[in-house]
């Protein structure tokens, strides 16, 4: 499947709902839903809306345009993507935008945009990664980001601009996780991730 457009937004047909209100968003394409095994976002595409591939069953590949700078809440949310690779255009990452939310599958392999700037909450809980780089201009990692993601064993803070680490960030990973920070910051980092993870060892780098 095949996709285009600038500002990829769905409609909403209810205006009531509650914390999980991105779920009731429509879209073109939502009856795929049980179908669709790739999909390719064409180059000019900026922004993927809420929702937007969420619940793809079916769903293992995605590729993502150089264009792209904004993924938001809940967009992949509960859909089994095995590698994700972003590019260096993305700049923010939405609440719960890869979130699986309970499934078996999830992410294996994740690669972050070099720019980018914001991770939501949530936004990875509950995958298969088993590492991760968090890059040099990430600001801020919000609260559960990497929660429970059992097999998650390595994390390397590349970031010297970090402001705010969110509870739980790196709370119930892999046993034996080690998170490496920038010695330039340790003990300003080491007292944001203490808080928010249960175990993992931390290492200045």
């Amino acid at each position: 499947m095949t996709v285009s457009g600038k500002y990829l937004k769905g409609k909403l047909p209810s205006k009531t709902g509650g914390y999980n209100q991105a779920a009731r968003y429509k879209y073109q394409w939502s009856s795929l839903k049980g179908k669709a095994k790739k999909i390719t976002l064409k180059k000019g595409v900026e922004r993927i809306g809420h929702n937007a591939f969420g619940e793809f069953a079916k769903l293992n590949s995605v590729k993502f345009p150089n264009t792209l700078k904004k993924i938001d809440a809940y967009a992949f949310g509960s859909t089994p993507i095995y590698y994700v690779y972003l590019p260096d255009s993305v700049k923010y990452i939405g609440e719960s935008a890869f979130d699986m939310d309970g499934e078996e599958r999830g992410i294996v392999k994740l690669k972050l945009s070099r720019n980018l700037k914001s991770i939501g909450k949530a936004a990875f809980r509950q995958n298969k990664i088993k590492e991760v780089v968090i890059p040099s201009n990430v600001e801020k990692i919000g609260a559960h980001a990497f929660v429970e993601c059992n097999n998650l064993k390595r994390i390397v803070i590349k970031s010297k601009k970090l402001k705010k680490v969110g509870s739980r960030a790196f709370a119930d990973m892999g046993k034996d996780a080690v998170i490496y920070i920038p010695k330039e910051r340790e003990t300003e980092y080491r007292k944001m991730i203490e808080d928010s993870t249960a175990h993992a060892q931390i290492i200045a780098q």
